[in-house]
């Protein structure tokens, strides 16, 4: 069984990845850094307020907690400059192969450090600067072939219950586990959804939000021109069943 490093922010992703680490015969090591940005709080007393049980992960939490705020200026839409390429540094001082829970079609986004391209860089990178330690560094994304939804609907099939997945949060509010109106909201409630749950407990509702305007205005003028640089086929697909369930 080999050991891999899961860098665990507290989130759904995280949490379905550690489970599905366990599930595929590999030893989970989970590692959650706090680069101060303003959610880190909120998710790691989501982890904490779980219940001590078999669902629970052991969390190592490291402390960057300065980082965010000396690099404020530069940050857009709470996205930090090559923070992947970071923790994908720090989880392979752990293990030789490290996970991060990048979703499909979450490769095509303006911030490149979830791209494939990223991850078969940083696994040669990381390979030949880790070489006196470990033969090879891997760092990959076990989800890569799947949506959010489809990560829940495995998660469910394998016998974790709903209630233990509403603990997480996905949220990039400071000071609401679930706001409602941030993209991740909004990502979240739709995925749920498709599993045929309604997640309860959003402070406002994410389909009414602007961020769920654009996807109802991009998402079908991508369809229309056969057109999946953005939003991958699977994503589409899911968009028009979400519409379907909703009428």
């Amino acid at each position: 069984m080999s050991t891999v490093s899961i860098m665990y922010s507290g989130g759904l992703d995280s949490y379905i990845m550690y489970h599905y680490a366990k599930a595929t015969g590999h030893n989970p090591l989970c590692i959650s850094v706090d680069l101060g940005h303003p959610y880190a709080e909120i998710e790691w007393q989501s982890y904490c307020n779980m219940p001590d049980n078999d669902y629970k992960p052991n969390v190592i939490r490291l402390n960057f907690s300065d980082l965010y705020p000396a690099i404020a200026n530069r940050i857009t839409n709470q996205i930090i400059p090559s923070r992947n390429v970071l923790l994908a540094v720090i989880g392979s001082m752990f293990n030789s192969r490290v996970w991060l829970g990048v979703l499909d079609g979450e490769q095509n986004g303006k911030e490149h450090d979830k791209s494939y391209k990223y991850f078969q860089d940083t696994t040669n990178l990381l390979t030949f600067t880790n070489s006196f330690f470990q033969e090879a560094t891997i760092v990959e994304t076990p989800f890569s072939h799947m949506t959010k939804a489809q990560t829940i609907g495995w998660a469910l099939q394998y016998g974790i219950p709903e209630e233990r997945l509403f603990e997480t949060t996905s949220c990039y509010s400071g000071t609401h586990k679930k706001c409602g109106v941030c993209l991740t909201c909004y990502k979240r409630k739709v995925a749920f959804l498709l599993n045929g749950i309604d997640e309860p407990g959003y402070d406002k509702n994410p389909l009414k939000t602007s961020y769920a305007r654009e996807m109802d205005k991009e998402i079908p003028l991508a369809i229309a021109k056969n057109d999946y640089s953005r939003f991958t086929k699977t994503r589409c697909d899911e968009w028009t069943k979400l519409k379907n369930i909703l009428k």
